[in-house]
């Protein structure tokens, strides 16, 4: 039994929105409630005398139930909260930002007192009130005496009295975000804007126009707010990142987490009677800044086709460049940048527009994405989106923390590169892996393909069908017909020409310390290993068979670093795995011994 007193006639002034400083009170029950997008936990409380079971934590408390520190009968005292909201079927629910775990529920070993639900002993006692009254030879108290209290000008949550109003002049209610229901209404927000995407037009079978969505936050939570059209245009100027703003009459629907990188399971549209009003007071000094939930670079393989925040350290920055997208008939700018971090991993990340051209900074620089999209292109990299912001060496601690790491031996390490053809320069270091690897761990099994890096020597080139006479057309590769009257068709093009073009694609045996394996090495590739152009080393086999069989065995027994793609599938019933070169390098002796170094220290820490 425990020693520690609950505070009494807590649960009825909490509900009632009485402000009380820090409650004590039992945890009866806990219930975990799986969203679109985040878990959120439901606690059961009573103060000895009521209970109530809707207090809702704030999702940075969820691991205080995921390890047992707060588990049924626990004694809690709370320290920050906010004040109760109507939200489905009339229930009053409490956000707890903030709790004290004061005894386990190991060392309380019971429940205290004998509670009742708060709910159903008001819901008896107003019955008893109404019997009362209905009883027709009892005093009856004057009309006059049952009227409801005046207003004590008390303001809800938000504190002062600046919430937005209706068009017919009604102030709203200023609700915390992590509250925020499509089932309210006549509801406001007061929050920070911490991130704010560019002005984009759209098109599509239902029309046309343009958008802009930016983020919001306050002490329960961020919520993506998006822009259309008429909306778009009266508001864009007037939202500014990091200024707190109140924001009354939009529209909630479920999250798109594909799109959308908040912890909440709604997102907010605008409409046309939104009222948006800039807050200065006091109170919105009290609103918190941008948040993170950075992801580690050798995770982000995990969280494909999402949205996500992570930090890293600049590598390599890559010239402002332009591409034409074809889709849309456009220019657009274009940089790639390379970032590592603690977890020994390096991606590519693609800048686009405004990021790309404003981006400058030198290398080692700590560089924040938030809210950055991860592809699985090229095996793993990321790219901006409308929405992403990109901040240089930030004031936060993790940015220190990394830039420590870096400074005092990160720069030196090996790292896993997860793009392919990315790496900073020509460095190959990435996943490291032995030709036996292949086998012994299963690589390409899965539903997508293995990038690893090796070590290895080529042992032969076979010189057999490794060249075909192409289109010459440059956007066509396929392979044409020879008419035998000097012209040669393509098929896909529809078209004939007097000449081709020659494509080359090698299958070679390689081998490292531990096996050996088939590859397979397209153009590209195979013209770097060859150091000649497919067209000069189709003229050398229909001029001069010598020299064609002495550039192909101008590879054997050379060692190079290879970037491979290991993928299986099956051809007449009979699964086998296919090896394809993505990138090769010649060998650098400098890069290896990083590698080699960085295995030591591994095996030296087991």
């Amino acid at each position: 039994m425990s020693s520690i007193a609950l505070t009494q006639g807590a649960v009825q002034a909490l509900l009632r929105g009485d402000e009380v400083s820090n409650p004590v009170l039992q945890c009866l029950s806990f219930k975990k409630v799986q969203g679109p997008n985040i878990e959120r936990i439901k606690l059961a409380l009573s103060d000895g005398v009521h209970s109530f079971g809707t207090v809702m934590l704030g999702t940075n408390l969820n691991h205080l139930v995921n390890d047992g520190t707060l588990d049924a009968n626990s004694i809690v005292r709370l320290t920050h909260y906010q004040s109760p909201k109507m939200v489905q079927n009339g229930k009053k629910v409490i956000i707890c930002l903030s709790l004290e775990v004061v005894q386990s529920g190991n060392e309380v070993g019971e429940r205290i007192g004998d509670p009742v639900n708060y709910a159903q002993a008001s819901a008896n006692d107003a019955r008893a009130v109404q019997n009362e009254i209905l009883r027709p030879n009892q005093n009856r108290m004057p009309a006059s005496a049952m009227q409801s209290p005046k207003p004590t000008g008390k303001m809800p949550f938000g504190g002062k009295g600046d919430a937005p109003t209706t068009p017919g002049g009604t102030q709203t209610r200023v609700m915390p975000i992590g509250s925020l229901t499509p089932y309210q209404n006549k509801w406001a927000i007061r929050a920070r804007v911490t991130q704010k995407g560019a002005m984009r037009e759209w098109k599509n079978a239902r029309g046309e126009g343009k958008l802009f969505s930016f983020t919001v936050l306050d002490d329960s939570g961020d919520i993506k707010v998006t822009c259309f059209k008429e909306e778009a245009d009266k508001f864009f100027s007037m939202v500014e990142v990091g200024k707190v703003f109140c924001i009354a009459n939009a529209t909630l629907k479920p999250a798109n987490p594909q799109y959308n990188s908040t912890t909440h399971d709604y997102e907010m549209t605008l409409r046309r009677d939104t009222v948006i009003t800039l807050s200065e007071d006091d109170d919105a000094k009290l609103v918190p800044k941008i948040q993170y939930n950075f992801k580690k670079i050798s995770e982000l393989g995990n969280h494909v086709n999402t949205l996500v925040d992570t930090i890293g350290i600049l590598k390599s920055a890559e010239d402002l460049s332009s591409v034409m997208i074809r889709s849309q008939n456009r220019e657009a700018k274009v940089r790639k940048i390379n970032l590592v971090d603690e977890s020994n991993a390096e991606i590519q990340v693609t800048l686009w527009g405004q990021e790309a051209e404003k981006f400058t900074s030198e290398e080692s620089a700590v560089v924040v994405l938030k809210s950055a999209k991860v592809s699985d292109f090229g095996g793993c990299s990321m790219s901006t989106i409308g929405s992403t912001t990109v901040t240089i060496n930030p004031d936060i601690p993790e940015a220190f923390s990394l830039k420590q790491w870096y400074e005092t031996g990160g720069k030196s390490q090996a790292t896993q590169v997860l793009t392919t053809g990315s790496g900073g320069g020509g460095n190959m270091a990435a996943n490291w892996k032995t030709l036996a690897d292949i086998k012994t761990e299963n690589l390409g099994t899965k539903e997508k393909p293995d990038y690893i890096t090796v070590k290895a020597t080529v042992l032969y080139c076979k010189k057999e069908n490794i060249l075909y006479q192409a289109c010459p057309n440059d956007q066509c590769n396929k392979k044409v017909v020879d008419l035998q009257n000097g012209s040669y068709r393509c098929e896909k093009c529809n078209s004939e020409s007097p000449n081709f073009k020659y494509r080359v694609i090698l299958n070679m045996h390689m081998a490292d310390e531990f096996d050996s394996t088939w590859v397979t090495c397209f153009q590209d590739q195979a013209e770097i290993l060859l150091n000649m152009t497919a067209q000069q080393l189709g003229d050398l086999k229909d001029s001069n068979e010598q020299e064609y069989e002495a550039a192909l065995k101008s590879v054997d027994f050379k060692s190079y670093f290879f970037k491979l793609r290991v993928k299986s599938d099956k051809f007449n019933d009979e699964e086998r795995t296919r090896v394809t070169i993505m990138n090769v390098s010649p060998m650098s002796n400098v890069d290896y011994i990083k590698k080699l170094t960085t295995d030591i220290d591994k095996l030296m820490n087991l």
